[in-house]
């Protein structure tokens, strides 16, 4: 389990230093996984130094940059967040891999690419990765050969690893398939903030004294104690009862219990709206979905909670279809139900864990959440409090989460997906038998 889990968030880079000696001192010789969160108005040599300490504390640790936690305070969202995860040595491994995931569309066309890795925050070259010609809706549904596991795993008996926690660059298809060959494990990974204004990187990946502008790194841990993982969704409001898809193909969904999926939802919404008399469903469809974001969420079986999120992207009244951002959607006969997320909604993440971070001095978590793509900007200055979420990690990305959950008992297993609803967290539990 989790030896030591914390989050600093302050504007006083001493106080953070401060915390990460403290921490080093109460548990040497262990490794750590951390993110520190930072904006372009970050001081890079504060920033550096920030990074030596946590990397020297173990040549196994990992990390990366993140998203500043979303916060009510202006000051606290401008602040660093330094957060820390301490793992027994002979309980964990860590792991860098570079395996090509899914290659980021260019303006005007499609180009694969990496970036060539140096050991300071400088991009590198470009070379070109062998992810042409790889049809990822097979990858998705593991319907192609996996890649081999990072050879740091590879000597890791099937049975005995329970969790992987990663953070990765964009195109986490590669080493999610690759993880497959450990099927008993839960599987989490943070997409790392994007920082190519920070760092000059498109991500900022760590593991040692080592930087990375792609791929990913992680710990696999084994040997211990499952942690258990819950996934929320705050702030969704339901738009419709709960439904059965009766109909998909692709990433379209094609009918809700046997009605016109768009259709349904322009019915659901459109009784609060003012529309134009002569618009037309498909720009009244148009309208609504440039406001706010729309989901797709699929229920627990035999329960209303929300088991997994895709992003509705588009729909067509006449057609009836709806697409999904994702390359699947979800089959025929699961249960869903239409929600939607407001437009600027007011995501206070940091006052939630705040509250709750010493209600059980047993309860031990890392929590990863999707932040805003356009958060608060914070106050000038160097004024400001020093905030210390004790036995939580708290990171927060733009870019998302992954999931890939371990079904016990035989059950079928979900496809890891990934979430991208500002607001949404998934959260490791330890709890501890003293």
């Amino acid at each position: 389990m989790a030896l030591h889990t914390s989050t600093v968030i302050s504007r006083k880079v001493s106080d953070i230093l401060a915390h990460v000696s403290r921490v080093h001192l109460a548990f040497p010789d262990h490794i750590p996984l951390y993110s520190l969160s930072a904006t372009s108005e970050v001081d890079s040599r504060n920033l550096q130094d920030l990074v030596s300490s946590v990397s020297a504390l173990s040549p196994h640790s990992v990390g990366c940059l993140s998203a500043p936690i979303p916060s009510s305070s202006p000051a606290l969202q401008a602040s660093i967040a330094c957060s820390m995860a301490m793992f027994r040595k002979d309980h964990a491994t860590a792991f860098r891999s570079d395996l090509p995931g899914r290659s980021a569309p260019q303006v005007g066309r499609w180009h694969a690419f990496r970036k060539k890795d140096q050991t300071g925050f400088g991009t590198g070259e470009t070379v070109q990765a062998e992810t042409e010609n790889v049809n990822w809706d097979d990858v998705w549904a593991k319907n192609v050969d996996v890649p081999s596991l990072p050879s740091e795993l590879q000597a890791i008996p099937a049975d005995e690893a329970h969790t992987i926690i990663y953070l990765s660059d964009g195109s986490p298809e590669g080493l999610s398939n690759s993880l497959q060959a450990l099927p008993m494990a839960t599987k989490i990974g943070l997409i790392a903030s994007s920082t190519p204004f920070i760092t000059g990187r498109p991500y900022t990946l760590f593991h040692g004294k080592s930087v990375y502008s792609s791929g990913a790194v992680g710990l696999c841990i084994h040997s211990s104690s499952r942690p258990e993982l819950h996934v929320d969704f705050p702030g969704m409001q339901a738009l419709t009862p709960p439904m059965v898809i009766t109909e998909s193909e692709g990433n379209l969904v094609l009918a809700l219990d046997d009605e016109n999926p768009s259709r349904v939802l322009l019915s659901a919404i459109e009784s609060g709206r003012n529309f134009s008399a002569t618009d037309d469903q498909s720009a009244k469809l148009l309208k609504v979905m440039k406001d706010d974001t729309f989901f797709l969420g699929t229920l627990e079986p035999g329960t209303s909670k929300i088991r997994q999120v895709y992003h509705i992207i588009s729909g067509d009244p006449a057609r009836g279809s709806l697409a999904m951002e994702s390359d699947s959607a979800p089959s025929q006969r699961t249960k869903v139900q239409i929600f939607r997320s407001p437009a600027h909604a007011n995501s206070n993440m940091l006052s939630r864990f705040k509250l709750s971070s010493s209600e059980n001095g047993s309860l031990r978590r890392m929590a990863f959440a999707v932040a805003p793509s356009d958060p608060m900007h914070g106050e000038s200055g160097d004024h400001g409090e020093t905030v210390i979420l004790e036995d939580t990690f708290l990171t927060a990305s733009e870019n998302g989460f992954v999931v890939d959950r371990h079904a016990p008992g035989g059950t079928e297993r979900e496809q890891p997906w990934m979430c991208k609803l500002p607001g949404a967290v998934a959260e490791l539990r330890w709890v501890s038998a003293s």
